[in-house]
């Protein structure tokens, strides 16, 4: 501290060196632990919250499709797409108990996505990796939105027969006449 001339400047220096004005030197305890177990619970807490998915956790809604060929190649997780745009993924695969020669399929689909009365299911291949997926289509502006009806747990989306399917089909179709 600089002391300067006179009697205002030595009063100043001798009051700063007698503990006046001084820097606190006693630690509250209570107060840091108190401070340090509310800055890590908040810590947790905030970890726990973003591992959930936090804000940016998506919301679906559930719909079935009654398959009635081979779902070989379809696992749990498979995209579903909507115009080639994924907006949901496969949830469970599980033979009809009705019918074993049907499949039943459940899909995950994103809350907002547009499922109308006239939206067809259809099963895709991915590439020459033969990866199945499944692809939605129609929908039209003017239908109804896809609602259960009664007697189902979960709107039941209409099916069309695969690419690989169809051929299988007229391939038959055409055997069998040459046969004949």
């Amino acid at each position: 501290w600089p002391i300067r001339s006179g009697a205002a400047g030595i009063a100043r220096y001798e009051s700063r060196r007698n503990g006046e004005n001084a820097i606190e030197t006693k630690v509250n305890y209570t107060l840091v632990g108190a401070f340090v177990l509310v800055l890590g619970a908040a810590l947790v807490v905030g970890v726990l919250w973003l591992a959930s998915g936090g804000a940016f956790q998506k919301k679906y809604d559930l719909y079935v499709a009654i398959e009635d060929e081979s779902v070989a190649g379809l696992n749990l997780n498979a995209p579903v797409k909507l115009n080639g745009v994924g907006v949901g993924k496969v949830a469970d695969i599980q033979l009809d108990h009705g019918n074993p020669e049907r499949v039943q399929l459940i899909f995950a689909i994103e809350h907002d996505t547009p499922i109308k009365e006239d939206t067809v299911a259809i099963l895709k291949t991915q590439g020459l990796t033969g990866i199945a997926y499944v692809e939605l289509s129609g929908g039209t502006r003017d239908a109804l939105p896809l609602r259960a009806t009664p007697g189902n747990e979960y709107p039941v989306i209409r099916t069309k027969p695969s690419l690989s399917a169809r051929v299988e089909n007229v391939l038959t179709s055409v055997l069998a006449k040459l046969d004949s």
